[in-house]
């Protein structure tokens, strides 16, 4: 019967006869020989170990048997392949295993695979978060950039990207050695494998490191994994996210270039940029382009970064990036250079105030009317010049909404009028003077109705210098006074919706509030009245405590007297008694 020894691989016992073990032995000498001067010698090793685990494990519980003989061990020898068999003439060398009284030692910790066919697992070596997509590319045998695309595209049109790729992350185990990563690649996970994998390792490396100095020690390489595991998922996660957002905002800003820049020239007709109404024509278009040019540029710069990191592509070409950057510089010089020159203009202001007086009336109605456009070429609408046509006037220049309408009272002696204040600002007092005279506006009477243009024109050349208009209507006091709803924007210091809050519920749909002037401004009448009413209530409340105080001093008067009348009965009974 053949002496069994005691070996652990893999910290698995195994019983193994003792002209196997000679065998075994004698194959692993041959395997550390050829594979020990390399520097990832440790590694290599121990996956064969671990891949000789599994198949003598295998035997044993498929032959349900508890040694290990001759016929196992080369069987195993068999499937893995020898030295010999893809490298010849090597030098014997003697090497022996670090053996105890209990027999043979081989120590790793991590238990492998137990398949040797093409397994779904996610790969390390080509991971973007953590592997999924390019453990799925080696297992459908395809590139892994077109699988992200596949989840980037379930992810914008479908929305079910991210819970398929977490769910994967979760199900696929991590390809953690080389056989975990030859059986994920459908490699037979043989000695001619192991070499292959390993000098395919070794040919990257020297490729990507050619010209280091010294490695990376493998303390640091572990540190950085750790970090790496606890900070890449959201890193890259977010990368992705990060990178999806600005390739969106950058065919946004492409749209809103083309949207702007058929306004100013004319072609459709959207709300103009405000601010490039402060700038003529020419010069706005030069502004926006400069602006959305050192607005994009940045995002497009990260955007070819993120691309650039997440499916490792090359770097961009040198001279690409710098005319990116000069470029941007210039935009950025002369969207500053039209910033400086535009708020230089805004330095002054001048304000010239005109007075004009209104017809007494026993109702007054205010109310806006719409300034109505007839015409507006291209060229003209471009510059936010227009045909206008209000009362019969006649105009083309550009047109002002800022508008502000208040309410003052008078002595009622006084005949009402409409204080205008024209505002306007300039490079110096004079030019703002002279804009705020340009300024062309006035109300409107036709009986007892008043009405307050939308607009108000700048002047045929004139461009946005924050103008506007203050309108101040003094009137005076107990003065009806009625406004419709169309003047809301208009109003200062009263509003037309919080008066029609004190009307009925039937009537909160109404079009015209009803005010009177007081002593204290312009005052809702239905306010006043509710004011009034409670006033009054609260008048014959006091009056109703008055007479119920009168009427309780009556019964405690009278109760005092019937108290005084009992008493003296008392005494006189007390007082005949003594008598008798």
């Amino acid at each position: 019967m053949n002496k069994t020894i005691i070996i652990n691989i893999n910290s698995i016992v195994f019983h193994i006869e003792e002209d196997a073990y000679d065998t075994l032995r004698s194959y692993m000498i041959d395997i550390k020989r050829h594979f020990g001067n390399s520097s990832d010698s440790k590694e290599i090793l121990e996956d064969i170990e671990n891949r000789i685990a599994e198949m003598f494990s295998e035997r044993i519980h498929t032959g349900r048997k508890e040694v290990i003989n001759l016929e196992d061990v080369n069987q195993v020898i068999a499937q893995m392949g020898k030295v010999s068999d893809f490298e010849g003439g090597e030098t014997d060398e003697e090497e022996t295993f670090t053996e105890s009284a209990s027999g043979q030692t081989f120590n790793t910790d991590y238990e492998v695979n137990n398949s040797i066919g093409k397994r779904l697992m996610r790969d390390p070596d080509d991971k973007t978060l953590g592997g999924v997509c390019s453990g799925l590319g080696h297992y459908f045998g395809i590139e892994a950039k077109w699988v992200r695309i596949m989840f980037i595209l379930f992810f914008l049109f479908a929305g079910s990207g991210v819970l398929l790729y977490l769910i994967l992350w979760v199900v696929m185990p991590l390809a953690q050695t080389r056989a975990d990563r030859m059986a994920m690649r459908g490699e037979a996970p043989n000695l001619q494998n192991f070499k292959k994998s390993f000098e395919e390792e070794m040919s990257g490396f020297r490729e990507n490191f050619s010209g280091a100095g010294e490695h990376i020690s493998r303390g640091a390489r572990s540190v950085g994994d750790v970090l790496g595991r606890i900070f890449g998922f959201f890193g890259k996660f977010v990368g992705i996210l990060f990178t999806i957002f600005i390739g969106l905002s950058i065919v946004g800003m492409f749209i809103f270039l083309g949207m702007v820049s058929l306004s100013l020239a004319g072609l459709i007709d959207i709300q103009p940029f405000p601010p490039l109404e402060a700038l003529s024509n020419s010069q706005a278009f030069i502004a926006f382009v400069a602006g959305w040019l050192a607005t994009t540029l940045p995002f497009i710069a990260l955007f070819l970064l993120l691309v650039r990191v997440l499916f490792k592509l090359k770097p961009m070409n040198n001279y690409v990036s710098l005319i990116m950057f000069s470029t941007w510089l210039v935009s950025l010089i002369v969207m500053l250079y039209f910033i400086i020159i535009a708020n230089q203009d805004f330095r002054e202001e001048s304000t010239i105030k005109v007075e004009k007086k209104i017809e007494p009336q026993t109702v007054y109605y205010f109310d806006e009317k719409n300034v109505r456009v007839i015409e507006a070429s291209d060229a003209e609408f471009g510059s936010k010049k227009f045909k206008f046509n209000f009362d019969g006037e006649s105009g083309n220049a550009g047109l002002n909404s800022t508008i502000r309408v208040r309410f003052e009272n008078l002595d009622s002696l006084t005949a009402p009028y409409i204080q205008y204040s024209y505002s306007a600002k300039g490079k110096t007092y004079q030019l703002a003077s002279e804009r705020a005279a340009q300024i062309n506006y006035q109300a409107v009477q036709q009986g007892e109705k008043i009405f307050f243009n939308s607009h108000f024109s700048l002047g045929s050349d004139d461009l946005y210098r924050d103008q506007r208009v203050d309108a101040t209507v003094y009137l005076p006091v107990g003065a009806k006074v009625v406004i419709l709803e169309n003047l809301q924007n208009k109003l200062r210091d009263i509003s037309f919706y919080d008066c029609r809050n004190y009307y009925a519920e039937e009537n909160q749909n109404i079009k015209s509030t009803e005010w009177v002037m007081t002593k204290n401004g312009l005052k809702c009448e239905m306010q006043l009245k509710g004011e009034n009413l409670s006033e009054k209530e609260l008048e014959r409340a006091k009056k109703e405590a008055e007479k119920e105080l009168e009427k309780a001093e009556k019964e405690v008067e009278k109760a005092k007297k019937e108290a005084e009348a009992a008493k003296k009965l008392v005494e006189d009974r007390l007082n005949s008694e003594e008598t008798e």
